[in-house]
């Protein structure tokens, strides 16, 4: 089912809760001797109001039922089981028989119209099955291939450069943006930033007032800590400037910077967020906007980019600043602050402004956490000093000492022709505002494991001038550690040039969700780009129709998106165009549920 929205307010996101009975006992193949158990599933319906279109409980429209289970069985061996279930609308519990044993598995329901239409999905992760046992397993539906709305009760403010932290399995931070914008001469001023959190609990579907940061700030960045379970938000400003023509994306200056940094804050039992600072390091850590935050080994994090755009100070940005969980400082807790460095250490290639960066899947050499920032560099200095091709990648690698990091652009770039390069065109200039998302290790017939990253969008500053952003700017990046190389590929499939986007990997797919089209504005819609079934190292594809879900999707750009736990996407604020945030009919919060998540 399709969720037909209007551009209205976002209104709010109901857990309709409610139990199901479809006794299911399916016998398994002849000659099986794998050990079974049971499921009783505790089901939920993630229901909500768009505008004046109402979001219907699914009891009125499921007619079936099937319960997908992905795991290793009871042998270790991976395996697919499917199990069906009729459903009458009147029952009260729903019960899976004969489900074969194994941990860990992945369980996801579907939920089929009269029709035989997979209108509803659910899914659940890190389950265990024991032989002759009933797990009893929390879902909640969503609309697949469609939108559920979710926000506040009391509605939200429209808001651009948001933040969407992930918190556990389940929980989603969101924190800031900019509320408000206004005319000043020739330009107009991204104003009102917000102070107000949220909380997003995609696994109760609800969503809940998580209090206030210390202080107000868009554009900002935050990183949980695993280890102390606490958010380290980072960077942001106050206001945010273009060009009202349109000429420009929105720019900052280092005056209006947030004046507390960083703040540390723990979400307590209440779900209410409690936020400090130390007011004596501040200077430890540079003044920044949309920095990249690179989670370490034992909580620390590594501070990069976020410098300003698109001329850059390379002197105080060319080095990423550290947070150690273990400093003394006056913060709540009396632990974890900003180190005061020696010079010279995280040193970068590159001031990074407006880049994006993505984990490797695989290690290090030394076990520890290594990264791919793409983009944001300097196409001219502020000394007039033109960037070196290739600066436009780098490689974050963490050593074996905590807190340390190398930034290394010793891989050589190599062209479609397989040959190294230094002149590769379509990778050299400055890409502001992209986006990178890590597609996961793949094995060549040399035996060479690889990872690829499918690297998307961003707006071009070449010779003094902003160009709009292209839709020729879509690549795919393998990074080979034996040869020591990263090959560039294009990647067919955008329709329009996009930037400040989001995209998710999830399923082994790729959703671009919106962007805006021109430097001002021109929203975009959803882009999907799938795995090449006929090339399986080669880069992603995109069909000849967008996803169905297309039609109906608020186009809006600088907006935040994640991916939940049950692999659909949630996704928070935006605009389609920048002169929207001078009027609040409401802004959008919405879950995506993909229709290749039910395939």
């Amino acid at each position: 089912m399709t969720l037909k929205r209007s551009r209205l307010q976002a209104a709010t996101g109901l857990s309709c809760a409610f139990a199901l009975l479809a006794a299911c006992a399916t016998q398994p193949e002849a000659g099986s001797a794998a050990a079974s158990s049971e499921v009783a599933l505790k089901v939920s319906a993630l229901t909500g109001t768009c505008g004046s279109v109402s979001t219907n409980s699914p009891l009125g429209e499921i007619r079936n039922f099937k319960l997908v289970r992905t795991g290793p069985n009871d042998k270790g061996q991976v395996e697919t089981q499917t199990i069906a279930a009729a459903f009458n609308g009147s029952a009260k519990s729903i019960t899976f028989s004969n489900i074969d044993v194994g941990s860990p598995l992945q369980v996801t329901l579907l939920g089929y119209t009269q029709d035989g239409v997979v209108s509803w999905f659910a899914r659940k992760s890190a389950v265990t099955l024991n032989k002759l046992e009933t797990q009893t397993v929390d879902v909640t539906l969503m609309a697949s291939e469609g939108f559920t709305c979710v926000g506040p009760d009391a509605g939200l403010s429209k808001l651009v450069f948001p933040v969407l932290t992930p918190i556990g399995a389940d929980k989603i931070l969101i924190t800031g943006g900019f509320g408000d914008a206004t005319l000043s001469g020739t330009d107009l001023k991204l104003s009102l930033p917000q102070t107000q959190a949220w909380l997003f609990d995609s696994a109760k579907g609800t969503f809940t007032d998580a209090g206030q940061l210390s202080s107000a700030r868009g554009a900002h960045s935050a990183i949980y800590l695993p280890k102390s379970q606490k958010i380290l938000v980072v960077g942001g400003t106050t206001a945010m400037t273009l060009k009202a023509d349109g000429s420009t994306p929105p720019s900052w200056n280092v005056a209006d910077a947030v004046s507390q940094r960083w703040e540390l804050c723990a979400l307590g039992a209440n779900n209410q967020l409690s936020c400090s600072t130390d007011q004596t390091i501040q200077d430890n850590v540079q003044a920044r906007v949309m920095p990249n935050l690179l989670l370490l080994t034992a909580d620390y994090v590594v501070a990069s980019g976020g410098a300003p755009w698109p001329t850059v100070e390379t002197t105080n940005y060319l080095s990423g600043d550290l947070f150690d969980p273990t400093l003394v400082t006056q913060v709540d807790g009396g632990l974890g602050g900003f180190a005061k460095l020696n010079n010279g250490a995280l040193k970068m290639n590159g001031s990074r402004a407006g880049s994006a960066v993505a984990q490797f899947v695989t290690p290090s050499s030394y076990g520890t956490f290594r990264y791919l920032i793409w983009g944001g560099n300097e196409s001219i200095s502020a000394q007039g000093v033109p960037s070196a091709a290739g600066k436009v990648i780098d490689i974050a690698l963490e050593s074996s000492n905590l807190g340390d990091v190398r930034f290394d652009d010793s891989y050589a770039l190599v062209g479609t022709d397989g040959k190294p390069t230094t002149d590769y065109s379509e990778a050299n200039g400055s890409l502001f505002f992209p986006t990178l998302s890590a597609l996961g290790p793949s094995t060549l017939d040399s035996g060479d494991v690889v990872e690829r990253f499918a690297a998307i969008g961003g707006a071009r500053y070449n010779n003094g001038v902003w160009a709009a952003p292209s839709k020729d700017d879509a690549f795919l990046l393998t990074v080979n550690d034996a040869q020591k190389t990263i090959t560039i590929q294009k990647m067919p499939g955008l329709s329009a040039g996009v930037y400040l986007h989001s995209a998710t990997s999830t399923g082994g797919h790729v959703v671009v969700s919106g962007g805006l089209t021109g430097l001002k504005g021109g929203g975009a819609t959803l882009t999907d780009f799938a795995p090449n079934a006929a090339d399986p190292f080669g880069p992603l594809t995109v069909g000849d129709t967008p996803p169905a879900a297309a039609a109906t999707f608020i186009a809006r750009g600088a907006l935040a998106a994640t991916k939940l736990s049950n692999d659909c996407i949630f996704l928070f604020g935006g605009v389609a165009d920048f002169d929207d945030l001078k009027d609040h009919p409401g802004g959008a919060s919405d879950v995506y549920c993909p229709g290749f998540l039910a395939q």
